[in-house]
């Protein structure tokens, strides 16, 4: 069974940011990281990057942060690796579909942009397990006050 995070982000840099921590904390482990991108981040992550010294910068940048293909997503090994996926609502289903297709034991890490995903903040949080913010992974109810995960709304997003 996949662990189901999400993220919320304003923009491409705040999402980088924020997920700094959470990636390195990943890196330490050992953990593999895919990225599946709508759109092109690396410049993004450079920038970004570029502020970063030593080992771990390096390490970051490694990880593509480029526009993903999902014709790929069918041939990779997805078992005990970490997947970013981000993009609009309905790009992040349909690599969660393929995803959850391969039925390989992995942790998807769905990051949503803020504006379109206040619109479905409810589906959103009953879809995943744990929030990820800079202190790392976080139940949704320490994060949105007054939320309550509802087993038996547990949606396929």
């Amino acid at each position: 069974m996949n662990k189901k995070l999400c993220c919320f982000y304003v923009n491409d840099i705040h999402l980088i940011t924020m997920l700094l921590p959470y990636i390195n904390e990943r890196i330490n482990e050992s953990t593999k990281i895919i990225t599946i991108f709508e759109t092109d981040m690396s410049k993004s992550a450079k920038r970004v990057m570029d502020g970063i010294q030593g080992k771990k910068s390096e390490e970051l940048l490694n990880i593509s942060w480029k526009k993903g293909n999902l014709k790929n997503l069918l041939k990779l090994n997805l078992k005990n690796k970490l997947i970013l996926v981000n993009g609009t609502n309905e790009y992040i289903k349909e690599v969660n579909n393929i995803i959850n297709k391969k039925e390989e034991n992995c942790v998807i890490l769905n990051c949503f942009d803020m504006i379109q995903g206040s619109e479905h903040l409810q589906e959103i949080l009953d879809y995943h397990d744990k929030i990820v913010n800079t202190s790392g992974e976080k139940n949704p109810s320490e994060i949105f006050t007054g939320y309550t995960q509802d087993e038996y709304k547990k949606i396929t997003l």
